[in-house]
């Protein structure tokens, strides 16, 4: 067997180019290889020597001994890589890096040659500096080179002998005849697989183009891809019907097919990811525009006002189904009283912020009205709202209901978990009723919800983040409760950022007529009431507060014989029953009612010796005291002189 030498410049290009002789002539000859970078210490003698580029020639005859036949070598881009190459984007600004000047510039001839002059070479070797952005750099194996901030880097490795180079080799070794078919062969089944791949991408890549164009084609918004100039890179089928345009749009520029010139401004502008709205053939239209920095492309869609109308009310329907959504606004908090007017002027200001809100009030006052008529007048009033109260639930049902639990936290877990109302209320308000019946486990769960704004469900361990507005509400006295070391004072504040307190019935009894006639007209009635009924019911010290005040109105509609409610139509034994006084006051009532029911003046003075007899120890300044505060209640109407006393009927 004959011998062939190669001689190489670096260690990485010897194994390339001693791995390609090894293909096509390693069965019929031997071959030796030497990298100059790696040194050379003897003198090379073979039948033939192939040097790897003119570059090394003058060095290489250095190590070459006496008179041996040399071929240098012409040299070809590795075809593995030409597909990777081929998919560059068009016109893209690309880094040609190699180790000097030279090399660099004859890689660059070499790509252009090949016909892959698609995009815009920029040489760039040891002691450049880069001036500007670059997506793409290719490099014959000098990665270490490319600068850090290139995302894209294609190696291409170095060049292989080219077939004429083969043919040379085959000549000088007088295997020319006999093997140059079967070399051919080798080296053209190589192009043909490659061409072959590179035919297979492409159409892959038409396929997913067109299945890409077919759903982008049936969306309802419009889609337009263009370049930094304006250039029309894409547009579908749906933004042709808005604009009424037909043919050849692409390649085009976006000011021949918009004649809003304020859309041509705002699409061509720098500023991206921003939306505005704009009128297109006499409709509003949302466009919303972002970059696509890799591609260099803007991307702007085009959504029609009524299909965003549309898309709204369809959530409003969903929101609807599940319960999650606010039932009150302020027109239905009823009442023109003083300290009404100024509650509702208050929580209308915090309606505009995004703070956490403390109501507090008896029961009965309101607490959900005023937190749905919150949420309603605010910038949330399109998404959830959620409420749970905890003084109907137990601790560990309060929690899975809060932040839901992943599948298989606990027996009975549903499969695939739950999403918890923290969750199902993001971007909205969860309304927290009757937080004072919080246990303190639970409290220190919602103070981390308020103060990180993420929660985790029972059994996991992602954490969620989430965008709630929570609005607490109470008829307990959270400061008491924070003394008393049942409620968290850390967590008291936190609630207690926004702050109102809802007026009792008894405090705005100007609105009870008002309240009377809503109630009634809400059953489809119109009933008269009698002014001794308005009296006594103006009078009384609604315990209750509103939701009493309706269902007194509830009895006494259903009482009624005629169109007008009587005194008989009212309920006496509520007012008389004394569960809301504490038992003081009740003892005073009710001998009061006695002295009353036989006809005898209620003075101090017999209400006195009554509780005397009765070894009830009660001064006449404790019953003087008590008296002012039933009467300051509506319970009762005290007279001068001889008048005594009298019960408010």
């Amino acid at each position: 067997m004959k011998k062939v030498a190669l001689i190489a410049g670096t260690e990485h290009t010897r194994k390339t180019l001693h791995g390609q002789l090894m293909g096509y002539i390693g069965d019929f000859a031997q071959i030796e290889s030497y990298a100059i970078d790696e040194g050379i210490n003897k003198k090379i003698k073979a039948d033939l020597i192939v040097i790897s580029t003119n570059l090394i020639y003058e060095d290489a005859k250095n190590y070459i001994d006496g008179e041996c036949k040399i071929i240098i070598a012409k040299r070809i881009l590795n075809y593995t890589v030409i597909e990777r190459l081929l998919f560059i984007p068009k016109g893209e600004k690309v880094l040609l890096v190699n180790d000097c000047p030279e090399t660099t510039f004859e890689c660059i001839d070499w790509l252009k040659k090949l016909g892959l002059n698609h995009v815009e070479y920029i040489p760039f070797f040891p002691g450049c500096m880069l001036s500007e952005r670059v997506n793409y750099a290719i490099t014959p194996g000098e990665v270490e080179i490319v600068p850090k901030e290139v995302k894209n880097i294609i190696d291409i490795g170095p060049r292989l002998i080219d077939i004429v180079t083969i043919a040379e080799i085959l000549k000088e070794l007088n295997l020319y005849d006999n093997k140059w078919e079967k070399i051919t062969l080798m080296y053209f089944d190589k192009i043909i697989n490659l061409a072959k791949n590179i035919a297979q991408i492409s159409m892959e890549r038409t396929k997913a183009f067109e299945h890409i164009k077919m759903v982008l084609d049936g969306m309802k918004e419009g889609i337009l891809a263009f370049d930094g100039k304006g250039k029309i890179l894409f547009i579908n089928e749906n933004l042709k019907f808005l604009l009424g345009k037909s043919g050849k749009i692409l390649g085009g520029n976006v000011k021949e097919i918009f004649s809003n010139y304020k859309l041509v401004d705002y699409l061509i502008g720098k500023e991206s990811d921003s939306s505005d709205i704009f009128e297109i053939k006499g409709e509003k239209v949302i466009v919303t525009k972002f970059w696509l920095e890799n591609e260099n492309t803007f991307i702007a869609t085009f959504k029609s006002t009524k299909d965003i109308e549309e898309l709204e009310k369809q959530r409003k329907r969903e929101l609807y189904k599940k319960g999650y959504y606010a039932k009150y606004t302020f027109d239905d908090i009823i009442g023109e009283s003083e300290a009404l007017k100024f509650t509702k002027e208050v929580a209308r200001k915090i309606s505009k912020t995004d703070l956490t809100v403390l109501i507090e009030g008896e029961s009965g006052t309101g607490k959900e009205l005023f937190a749905s008529a919150i949420h309603n007048e605010s910038e949330r009033r399109n998404n959830p709202f959620v409420a749970i109260n905890f003084s109907s639930l137990p601790e560990s049902l309060a929690e899975s209901e809060l932040f839901g639990y992943e599948e298989g936290a606990f027996t009975g877990a549903l499969k695939g978990g739950k999403k918890g109302l923290f969750e199902q209320a993001n971007g909205g308000t969860i309304f927290l009723d009757e937080i004072g019946d919080a246990s303190l486990k639970l409290q220190t769960k919602l103070l981390r919800v308020l103060q990180e704004k993420e929660i985790m469900r029972i059994g996991g361990d992602k954490i969620i983040p989430i965008d709630v507005r929570i609005i607490a509400a109470t008829n307990k006295n959270l400061r008491e409760l924070v003394e008393r070391g049942e409620f968290r004072e850390d967590l008291y504040y936190r609630l207690k950022v926004m702050y109102i307190k809802l007026p009792p019935l008894r405090q705005r009894r100007e609105d009870i007529k008002e309240l009377l006639n809503h109630f009634i007209a809400n059953k489809g009635l119109t009933l008269k009431i009698k002014d001794d009924v308005l009296n006594w019911l103006t009078s009384y010290n609604w315990p209750g507060n509103v939701r009493e005040l309706k269902n007194i109105v509830e009895y006494m509609v259903a009482v009624c014989d005629g169109k007008e409610i009587c005194e008989k139509d009212l309920p006496l034994d509520m007012i008389f029953t004394g569960n809301n006084l504490r038992k003081d006051l009740k003892i005073i009532l009710n001998i009061i009612e006695e002295l009353n029911n036989k006809g005898e003046n209620a003075s101090r003075r017999k209400i006195k010796k009554i509780c005397d007899d009765r070894g009830i120890n009660f001064t006449e300044q404790m019953i003087r005291s008590r008296l002012k505060e039933l009467e300051e209640m509506g319970y009762l109407k005290i007279r001068k002189g001889r008048g005594g006393t009298l019960l408010i009927r």
